[in-house]
């Protein structure tokens, strides 16, 4: 029983899932509306039990779920990610007559994510992956007043479909070079041409998933045609859980460091540069704070590359402190739409007298953004990019660990 405590996180999002069946049965708005604020209660409970828990952990379903320290982090920050966007949500795409329908395929798409964190398995891993997508093409489109809401729907489908398809088959030249689906794998794995093609394929799939570069073509019309609350969910989740996914998935290949620390050392660093080159370029707030999103994903993926446990930490710690303010932006932009103010960068002049108190915080969260010290940006840019100077004097293990050990990620677990 005391293990079965560790689900509880999960336990609230799944609830919410079930809350959002029930809307869907219910006529008046204000019982509709009831019923999302007690879900919001049930996420807040589930925060709360997170935190009291952190330090444990444990395995369910013979390993296929794992719940750890990285995980119970992650779910932590999809909780209170689930409350800021449902309370949001309350006077926006939630409000509507189909708002119990955005309710659900939001719950589905968290509790997806959540799923993946804990994936101990390939095959949780590939459910987890369509669990948390699969809705977000629906949250994507659900702006129906907008025409260009199904055409930016389409194209991620599209491109959603492909990825997937390259990161199943992926897992299954893992599986096929391995003869096992458990992550982390008992023994260590030999090397092979076989192996070698999984992983690449694996890391393609994944790039996706987080919207790195050269994979990043969905992201900005995904996030130019939703609802800010859509974006600021896509901004956050899916990358979250998809960077602990990816760790546990190439932690759990052992030796095979050399194989794939290098590539994504490159992978991040082409992200970072095009990422931020082509947010300064833009003209409108969304698709600005879209090629934000691509940057900071390139930060994130510098944890993970440098293979070290405190890079690692950080990568997950990144997003953390990327969501406070990635998800304030949104939400201002959010608010500014509700007031036809439109998300030109240009309509912006003036807010500090039309809106002193918007402004002020419009400019917090981009500065946090941006990474000047003492906010929330800054920490997350130094976590890890101190994990890649660790990673730096231990000879950085993608140049090959012969003289020195290199750090596994299992210390971090």
């Amino acid at each position: 029983m005391g293990d079965a405590l560790l689900l509880l996180p999960k336990g609230a999002m799944g609830l919410l899932v079930l809350l959002g069946l029930l809307m869907g049965s219910m006529r008046g708005g204000r019982a509709r509306r009831t019923t999302v604020l007690v879900g919001i209660a049930v996420l807040a409970l589930g925060f709360g039990a997170g935190i009291l828990l952190l330090g444990r952990s444990a395995s369910f379903f013979h390993a296929a779920l794992v719940v750890d320290r990285f995980s119970l982090f992650a779910d932590l920050v999809l909780l209170a990610l689930g409350v800021v966007i449902s309370l949001a949500a309350l006077d926006g795409p939630g409000a509507g007559r189909d708002g119990d329908d955005f309710v659900l395929l939001f719950a589905l798409s968290l509790f997806g994510a959540s799923v993946l964190d804990s994936a101990g398995s390939l095959i949780v891993i590939f459910l987890a992956v369509e669990l948390t997508i699969i809705p977000s093409f629906a949250l994507v489109a659900f702006r129906g007043e907008d025409r260009r809401s199904y055409e930016g729907a389409l194209k991620y489908f599209i491109l959603s479909v492909l990825a997937s398809a390259v990161l199943y088959y992926g897992l299954s030249l893992i599986y096929g070079a391995t003869g096992s689906v458990a992550v982390p794998l008992a023994t260590e794995p030999e090397t092979s041409a076989l192996l070698l093609v999984g992983i690449g394929f694996t890391l393609v799939g994944f790039g996706f998933k987080l919207a790195a570069f050269p994979f990043h073509q969905w992201l900005p019309d995904a996030f130019e045609v939703s609802h800010p609350e859509v974006a600021a969910f896509l901004a956050v989740a899916p990358k979250l859980a998809a960077v602990v996914a990816l760790v546990r998935i190439l932690d759990g290949l052992g030796g095979q460091s050399g194989a794939w620390t290098f590539a994504l050392a490159l992978v991040a660093f082409g992200t970072m540069f095009w990422g931020n080159l082509a947010a300064f370029l833009q003209q409108g707030l969304r698709r600005m704070l879209a090629y934000s999103a691509i940057a900071h994903a390139g930060y994130a993926l510098v944890g993970v590359a440098a293979g070290s446990a405190r890079g690692l930490d950080g990568a997950v710690l990144y997003f953390a402190a990327y969501a406070s303010a990635a998800v304030g932006a949104f939400l201002v932009v959010a608010f500014l739409e509700r007031e036809g103010a439109g998300d030109s960068i240009a309509g912006l002049g003036g807010l500090g007298r039309r809106r002193p108190a918007l402004a002020a915080a419009l400019t917090v969260f981009l500065i946090s953004l941006i990474g000047v010290p003492l906010f929330a940006g800054f920490w997350g840019k130094f976590s890890v990019f101190l994990g890649a100077i660790e990673g730096a004097s231990f000879g950085w293990p993608w140049w090959g660990c012969s003289t020195v050990p290199c750090p596994s990620a299992t210390t971090a677990t």
